[in-house]
């Protein structure tokens, strides 16, 4: 791959997945949900920073933000395309990480057992969320399942 077609990561976003922090984990599954549609990498950076610089992203502030104000942002960052369905879901992925998960996205690698879940069981926790398929799950799985021991 040349240089200008590398595919971008969460270090890429500034984001330290080693920390194996909810906060950090959670932004990066919004990068990966962005990264998952057909939109440029260069694209879905530049609005997940724009997502990151108001503060929108903790399950919280997503399940309880204003449709049209994610529409906004995501259109200031260039994400116009799917600008409407993806603030829907962004809304969704929030809220469903707080009723599921009790806020925390960690808790997705969780076996029902009380050990680590499988990467096929992971993978298919993930296509859960609303806008979360095949690629945003290989994407997400791809930075975090080295950490997570996958």
């Amino acid at each position: 791959m040349s240089e200008n077609k590398r595919r971008l990561g969460a270090t890429d976003l500034g984001l330290d997945l080693a920390q194996g922090t909810d906060a950090q984990v959670f932004k990066w599954l919004i990068a990966c949900q962005l990264f998952g549609a057909r939109i440029s990498q260069e694209i879905a950076a530049r609005t997940f920073h724009v997502l990151e610089a108001d503060g929108v992203l903790t399950p919280a502030a997503l399940a309880s933000a204003d449709w049209q104000h994610l529409v906004d942002l995501l259109g200031e960052g260039g994400y116009r395309r799917y600008d409407e369905s993806t603030a829907r879901e962004l809304i969704s992925v929030g809220s469903y990480v707080q009723e599921r998960y009790g806020g925390r996205i960690t808790r997705v690698r969780l076996a029902d057992d009380g050990g680590t879940a499988s990467k096929a069981e992971i993978t298919r926790r993930l296509q859960e969320f609303k806008g979360i398929g095949p690629t945003a799950a290989r994407i997400f799985l791809r930075d975090m399942g080295p950490v997570w021991g996958l």
